[in-house]
């Protein structure tokens, strides 16, 4: 069985929860994303993606987290994205809203990382959707959605907090948060 939501509207997001019940794990994987830089400013765009790439999650968690923390057992696995590491042109509402994912995956795990209830993050790059679908520019290392749902379910069977994939390319996002400003946006601007 399954339930509709909406994670932007909380009477949807409660009455889902209620209508499924108890649960032993959550992944949080609800996104939207639509291109636009600080120059062609779209506030309604980067509103949509705060609530349902940050807000949505909050909403959802509002309602499940209780419920975790009272029986000390549960697993979340909150996606966010390799985007969440530095910020990127032409990103606004995406990147700050995946920033805010991986911030709160960090807390919730620092909370929660002695308790009964797992909390994991992962990082994805491109992946070839409706989403990937708006870009205008070469996607290096664009997955299928067969082969990330493969990494984020092989995150979900091992103990680790984090997973940023596909690993090379990861590697230059992970790699950019010790650049200098200077360099960085010398190089990524």
């Amino acid at each position: 069985s399954y339930q509709t939501i909406d994670v932007t509207d909380d009477a949807s997001v409660k009455t889902a929860v209620e209508a499924v019940g108890d649960i032993d794990g959550l992944i949080l994987l609800a996104g939207t994303y639509t291109p636009f830089s600080a120059r062609e400013w779209n506030a309604e765009q980067g509103i949509a993606m705060a609530d349902v790439n940050f807000t949505g999650f909050m909403r959802v968690l509002g309602q499940v987290m209780p419920q975790f923390v009272a029986k000390d057992s549960g697993h979340v696995v909150i996606t966010s994205s390799l985007a969440a590491f530095r910020g990127l042109p032409g990103s606004i509402g995406y990147t700050a809203s995946k920033a805010a994912t991986m911030s709160l995956a960090e807390s919730m795990h620092a909370d929660l990382r002695k308790t009964g209830v797992r909390v994991q993050v992962a990082n994805p790059g491109f992946i070839k959707t409706q989403l990937t679908d708006k870009n205008d520019f070469k996607m290096p290392f664009i997955m299928e959605p067969d082969t990330a749902a493969r990494e984020v379910f092989e995150l979900m069977l091992t103990d680790s907090f984090k997973k940023s994939f596909p690993t090379l390319y990861s590697l230059l996002f992970r790699g950019a948060q010790f650049l200098p400003d200077w360099l960085y946006y010398r190089l990524f601007a």
